[in-house]
């Protein structure tokens, strides 16, 4: 059986869920945030059974989040005040036990004189859940930005309409692209996200795991440290279907079906599949929406050592994306 983990997110935004419906029918999430509203589209995709959170371990997650917070009120007072930051961390008797909320302060506040928060590296259960719980906050916040621009945008289309007397025009609101949010952290997300995959133990239960993403970011920079592929295939430019088209469970099943079988060692035709792409790929012919696909099978990670965790196993992460 194949899993399927959107990676190496813990937000999504409505671009990142329309890429992904268009090409799966059910995929997990890691839940950082131990069983929380979740904020839309993931609460409709969860609704809908496609989306399905991952519970991890409820004690780091509340450690995590400890140190989350003091990281971010250490940071809304000394940020960039070194001076001020030595004073701090002197040694007194309140760092002396490990279990509490000041030794978690001044943890983060060594850390961060050498480091920031998110310098970790796979394995690190806790580090890796604050630095995903830090990349989370960043992507919220980039997505509020995103809307107030677009929302500023369109008040500022409507006030040339008026002023031209265009009033009854269909406004063009120059809306903006919205930043790729791989293209931040992109090492420290890969090694946070596999560092609290190994952690819950999602390479230990036997099944396939693929861990899909709409990022090029994030596929250029995995691909860089994952080694060696044993299976591959790109497809550039396919047409492929929505949510509101009669083929889109259909859809689906084929793209399952394509993993499936490179899963078990199958080579496939480079932009075809088992079929001739006519055959197999003939009900997306009249679909206006093209996308691509690029997939890569390994018998093991450098970046986690899987092989000790699943011997014999292997791991798929795929990319996908709209070009249109």
């Amino acid at each position: 059986m194949i899993n399927f983990y959107f990676f190496p997110f813990t937000f999504m935004d409505a671009r990142q869920a329309r890429v992904l419906s268009c090409f799966f029918n059910r995929f997990k999430i890691l839940d950082i945030h131990g069983g929380a509203v979740l904020p839309e589209p993931m609460a409709g995709l969860a609704a809908k059974g496609t989306l399905t959170r991952v519970q991890l371990d409820k004690e780091k997650l509340v450690l995590s989040q400890q140190k989350v917070r003091a990281y971010l009120d250490w940071a809304a007072i000394h940020k960039g005040n070194e001076k001020n930051l030595r004073a701090l961390i002197r040694e007194n008797v309140f760092f002396k036990d490990d279990s509490g909320v000041a030794a978690i302060r001044a943890d983060i506040r060594n850390r961060t004189v050498s480091q920031e928060p998110c310098e970790t590296t796979a394995g690190d259960s806790i580090d890796s859940l604050v630095c995903l719980k830090l990349a989370d906050i960043h992507d919220r916040e980039s997505q509020d930005i995103q809307a107030a621009l677009d929302a500023l945008n369109q008040e500022k289309a409507a006030l040339f309409a008026e002023l031209k007397g265009d009033g009854d025009m269909s406004l063009s609101t120059g809306h903006t692209q919205t930043p790729e949010p791989g293209q931040a952290m992109t090492d420290k997300r890969i090694k946070a996200w596999l560092g609290a995959a190994v952690d819950a133990k999602l390479f230990d239960q036997g099944d396939i795991p693929i861990l899909i993403t709409t990022s090029r970011a994030v596929m250029d920079e995995f691909l860089t440290g994952a080694g060696k592929a044993i299976n591959a295939l790109d497809i550039d430019s396919i047409k492929v279907h929505e949510n509101d088209c009669e083929f889109i469970t259909k859809w689906h099943l084929k793209i399952n079906a394509i993993l499936a079988q490179m899963a078990q060692g199958e080579q496939m035709a480079e932009g075809l599949g088992p079929e001739p792409e006519e055959k197999y790929f003939g009900d997306a012919a009249q679909s206006p929406v093209t996308g691509r696909i690029q997939i890569r099978f390994f018998p093991g990670l450098r970046y986690v050592n899987l092989t000790k965790k699943n011997p014999g196993g292997q791991i798929g992460v795929c990319l996908v994306e709209l070009n249109s």
